[in-house]
């Protein structure tokens, strides 16, 4: 026996998933992130300056990606509403996806150039995820103010802990035979409200043979309830 709302219709738990697309290839490819560090520079790296948040890579070109929604629900209502009840459609509050509390992010990911590397981290590199915020002084900063801290990064989630530095490794082999999906993020907390792009920054570490990345798909899940009113 279902939940009820209080217009009688149930109330779902529901997990939306959201394709994150190439931005020049709509209908997929591989995107091959080169390393923006071939050192121990990327070990401790933290955003300081204008130029950490659209880097070049050591070996030239961009050691980041841009990741688009192709849609995005809102947190709560937002304006559009429905007004009716037919074809059980949801008025009110309850028209929109809502109570979207939690997040899990999932990638297709390939490390460095080897198959079957050992040690199983030969090949690894250091990634940071970013989240912009159209409408804020800042796209890609937090700063609350018409002048941008280069020292206040939108972390993907809001989480610089998790988001701004962190470790990965691979195997690459057969132009994508050996990859996996991973998780980087499972049912976390986090606001979307106004978000349209990822922003993957490939850090590096190593030599671009074993830090460079290929990513075949990024897939964003939003966790909530349908049917509240």
């Amino acid at each position: 026996m279902p939940i009820l709302s209080s217009a009688g219709l149930p109330i779902d738990a529901t997990t939306l998933p959201i394709f994150l697309q190439e931005r020049s290839n709509p209908i997929g490819g591989t995107i091959t992130i080169y390393p923006r560090y071939n050192n121990a520079t990327a070990n401790t790296f933290t955003f300081t300056a204008a130029g950490d948040y659209a880097p070049s890579a050591a070996a030239g070109g961009n050691a980041y990606y841009d990741f688009i929604y192709s849609c995005y629900p809102g947190h709560v209502q937002w304006y559009s509403e429905v007004f009716d009840n037919l074809a059980g459609r949801r008025s009110g509050s309850g028209s929109s996806f809502n109570d979207v509390l939690r997040y899990s992010l999932w990638i297709n990911l390939s490390v460095g150039d080897s198959p079957h590397p050992s040690p199983s981290d030969y090949s690894s590199t250091r990634l940071a995820i970013l989240q912009d915020s159209p409408g804020s002084y800042h796209q890609f900063q937090t700063t609350n103010d018409p002048t941008p801290n280069y020292s206040e990064p939108r972390c993907f989630m809001e989480n610089v802990a998790a988001f701004q530095n962190f470790r990965v490794a691979g195997q690459e082999y057969a132009n994508g035979a050996y990859h996996s999906w991973r998780c980087l993020a499972h049912y976390q907390t986090a606001s979307f409200a106004n978000t349209t792009t990822i922003r993957i920054i490939n850090l590096g570490g190593l030599e671009d043979n074993r830090s460079v990345i290929r990513i075949r798909g990024l897939l964003l899940l939003a966790h909530g309830r349908t049917g509240v009113s």
